[in-house]
């Protein structure tokens, strides 16, 4: 557990003015975020596991917490927190000893919890919390990934852990992980102005930092503002689940509206009784439902019908409600016959909404396919760098890459760290900056040629010439003490073991 100073309370109220938004976006076929946003507390949990798994964990996370939004905790409203976090992990290890086929799934927490003019932050995973002061956006929560781990350690850049073929490993979770979670805890002041983002990687991993200020920073209402960010995520390719959950700190305390204004989104909302029970327990459809089947096993006590019904007039000999009414109020013989269009005009409208569905998904993947199309990524053709428009990802069976142009560059011509680099694909926005970076590729491969060249002894440079079958086919046999490969044959590019296995680590 980390935890950071305290911050001395100074006596003023305060609460948030908030609003939560959730999206499953274009490419998952469901939604495994939940969220919730109140006048003191904020939350954000993307869930992990399998098709069900994910949901049901962020599903719990937020139930278990969202009880924490009210007014004061007093002085160890950070120990309050962790508690109810640990309450909530706990409830997720139960449910996976109840139904086992949700073992693995796990949820990122990323929590604020106001206290009088203090906020208590709790953190684990790689959703995050931004902070928007006096113009300035700040990352405030770390993310908990392999590859953060990589630019911690100064192995790669920001800019390579964006396309990392690992990113999306994350190290600590709540859940059924094998291992107690281990929350990173602080305290935060309050500052009237201040305007808080907590959000899912779904909006942080396909916006960009730029885009988010501008957006929190230009927005005024939290409802508004929360609706552009899911919008900007799905402008910049939409395949996660968005949930995002913005509290701008305002003066006093909540008024009554506010204080009952707390807004539950994702799993939580979409599937309750996931937070309650094991998923698939929701109620039928009225209309897959038998009534007569049903009734007809129940004694007429239970049924609702009087035991002397075997009396009564049947079906064929007794009038009809609306024929009763009919001749009661001596309407038109024509009168309710309305009534009968009733299943006909439910089921055009429901070919109807079935039809605007269908264009509505086609006009998305349109969409979404015509921006994939506007990006270009450098990557391996048959042992050269190549150019290709899209993106370096495949839906299904089909690539959202094409080749577009093979350079002149040869893979074997580079470093062994570029060479990786370029095979496991490097996306830009513009296909300018993608043949920039060949050019970059290309100065190293010529570079590397010619440090080559002056490093061979003369009898080699004289070999190399007189005959040889092209070059990579020369070898040299190794000098005394030196074995063969060389030292680093074992290590890729960032220092790593050529066979990686992350134990730790949770793959989404």
């Amino acid at each position: 557990m980390t935890t950071d100073a305290q911050v001395e309370p100074s006596g003023r109220q305060v609460h948030l003015r908030s609003a939560a938004r959730s999206h499953t976006g274009l490419i998952r076929s469901n939604n495994q975020d939940s969220g919730y946003a109140g006048p003191n507390f904020l939350l954000i949990a993307d869930g992990m596991g399998g098709h069900a798994g994910g949901d049901v964990a962020s599903a719990i996370a937020v139930a278990k917490l969202e009880h924490l939004d009210r007014p004061d905790h007093g002085p160890d409203v950070l120990s309050t927190l962790e508690s109810a976090i640990m309450e909530a992990n706990e409830a997720m290890a139960e449910r996976v000893r109840s139904h086992p086929e949700l073992a693995g799934m796990g949820t990122t927490t990323t929590a604020l919890l106001r206290t009088g003019d203090r906020f208590a932050l709790a953190h684990i995973g790689d959703s995050r919390a931004y902070l928007l002061r006096d113009g300035e956006l700040t990352l405030v929560s770390h993310d908990h990934t392999f590859v953060q781990l990589l630019v911690d350690e100064g192995r790669i850049t920001e800019e390579e852990a964006e396309h990392h073929p690992q990113r999306s490993v994350v190290m600590r979770v709540l859940g059924d992980v094998g291992s107690a979670p281990d929350l990173d805890l602080s305290m935060r002041e309050a500052q009237i102005g201040d305007r808080w983002l907590l959000c899912s990687d779904g909006l942080s991993g396909f916006a960009s930092f730029a885009d988010i200020k501008a957006t929190l920073a230009e927005i005024e209402d939290p409802g508004a503002c929360a609706d552009q960010l899911v919008e900007l995520a799905l402008e910049g390719g939409g395949a996660d689940n968005i949930t995002v959950a913005i509290g701008d700190v305002v003066d006093g305390p909540p008024s009554s509206m506010e204080a009952a204004s707390g807004q539950a989104v994702g799993s939580v909302q979409i599937n309750p009784h996931y937070a309650t029970g094991a998923p698939g327990t929701e109620s039928l459809p009225t209309e897959a439902i038998d009534v007569e089947a049903v009734t007809s096993e129940l004694p007429p006590s239970e049924t609702g019908k009087d035991t002397e019904a075997d009396d009564a007039p049947t079906l064929e000999t007794e009038p009809t409600r609306r024929e009763r009414r009919r001749r009661r109020h001596q309407l038109p013989d024509d009168w309710g016959d309305e009534e009968d269009e009733q299943p006909r005009r439910g089921r055009l409208a429901a070919w109807i909404i079935g039809v605007l569905v269908l264009l509505l998904v086609v006009t998305a993947g349109w969409w979404g396919w015509n921006h994939t199309q506007s990006r270009y990524y450098v990557g391996a053709e048959q042992g050269s760098v190549a150019l290709f428009r899209g993106i370096n990802q495949d839906l299904g069976p089909i690539s959202l890459g094409t080749l577009e142009e093979v350079s002149d560059v040869q893979l074997e011509d580079l470093s062994q760290f570029t060479r990786q680099r370029v095979e496991n694909g490097i996306q830009r926005d513009t296909r300018a900056q993608a043949e920039a970076l060949i050019d970059e590729f290309r100065e190293e491969a010529a570079a590397n040629s010619g440090g080559q060249e002056e490093s061979l002894s003369p009898r080699l440079r004289e070999d190399s010439t007189d005959g040889a079958d092209g070059p990579g086919e020369q070898t040299a046999e190794p000098t005394e003490g030196e074995p063969d490969g060389g030292a680093g044959a074992e290590e890729d590019a960032q220092g790593l073991p050529a066979a990686r296995t992350h134990p730790g680590g949770v793959l989404r």
